[in-house]
């Protein structure tokens, strides 16, 4: 079990997919889950949108389990780009920083644009590269990662970050 799709994908390759769950994917598929409660801002219900996991997504084919989860806790809007990547790309925001940065000012500008509470993550990267985007940009929107904000669904508050 990882809360990291990068880590699963990985995994998989060396255990076996059989032997090696993500977080959504195993949540989405277990019966007895249920959604720990909503997410509220303001009163409202939250809205939320989802970066995914480019090795989650291209590699294990994992992508509409965290998306029917998020729409469990609070109202899921699509991030147009979603599928593509945010300049993490692992080391990539390191070494191709310019670029990084490039890809990260478009990925902003779109969560800006749909005008979500939250857009979450489900990798450490891509959760690191939003956060900063958004700090920087000085967004209303906050990244937080899956995993995250079901707790704060089941115990009803919001995220400082």
């Amino acid at each position: 079990m990882t809360t990291s799709g990068g880590c699963a994908a990985h995994l998989a390759s060396v255990l076996g997919r059989a032997r090696v769950r993500e977080l959504s994917d195993h949540l989405a598929t277990d019966s007895s889950f249920r959604p720990p409660g909503e997410l509220r801002v303001d009163g409202r219900r939250a809205r939320v949108a989802l970066q995914d996991s480019c090795h989650l997504r291209n590699g294990l084919g994992v992508w509409t389990a965290p998306r029917d989860l998020l729409a469990g806790i609070a109202d899921y809007v699509e991030l147009p780009s979603a599928g593509t990547c945010c300049g993490a790309a692992g080391t990539y925001s390191l070494l191709r920083p310019r670029e990084s940065r490039r890809i990260l000012t478009a990925k902003i500008d779109e969560i800006e644009a749909i005008g979500v509470d939250f857009v979450a993550a489900v990798n450490p990267g891509c959760l690191r590269q939003l956060r900063t985007g958004l700090r920087r940009r000085r967004s209303q929107a906050k990244a937080v990662h899956l995993a995250e904000l079901l707790l704060m669904a089941g115990e009803n508050r919001c995220p400082s970050t």
